[in-house]
């Protein structure tokens, strides 16, 4: 049974961390800043091109929601599962993902090192906050 719960965890902490960076890419997109047509997400060069002008504000934002995103996921995947074993999965498979997208969309390298640091930061802070609390007198 505490197989079957990892793995939900595993899988509801996947669809929260995504959930969230849609919607805090979304109030990026509507309120700051906007992809100049249709389909740019669909093509890596061009998602490069459009990248390359984001101001320094921008890049920041996005850091923000994933390290937002990436904690909040974490955490409620440890909370699931009551272990820190999820969390770390999570944390895992998102810091791939991370690498992944730093080899396929052109990106500063400054960005790709403070995704990869705030993936493993967050990860570890996710499951430190996640893990029930020990009674004093144990």
């Amino acid at each position: 049974m505490k197989i079957v719960r990892g793995i939900g965890a595993v899988i509801v902490g996947m669809i929260v961390f995504f959930l969230l960076v849609l919607a805090a890419e979304w109030i990026s997109h509507k309120y700051f800043f906007a992809p100049s047509r249709h389909g740019l997400w669909q093509d890596s060069n061009q998602t490069s091109a459009f990248m390359a002008t984001l101001a320094m504000r921008d890049l920041l934002l996005v850091l923000a929601g994933w390290l937002i995103a990436t904690f909040i996921a974490i955490w409620l995947t440890t909370k699931i599962a009551r272990g820190p074993i999820a969390g770390f999965v999570v944390g895992a498979l998102l810091l791939l993902a991370g690498i992944q997208t730093a080899f396929v969309v052109q990106q500063p390298l400054w960005f790709s090192i403070a995704s990869f640091v705030i993936y493993v930061g967050a990860t570890w802070a996710g499951v430190r906050a996640g893990m029930p609390r020990r009674a004093a007198y144990e």
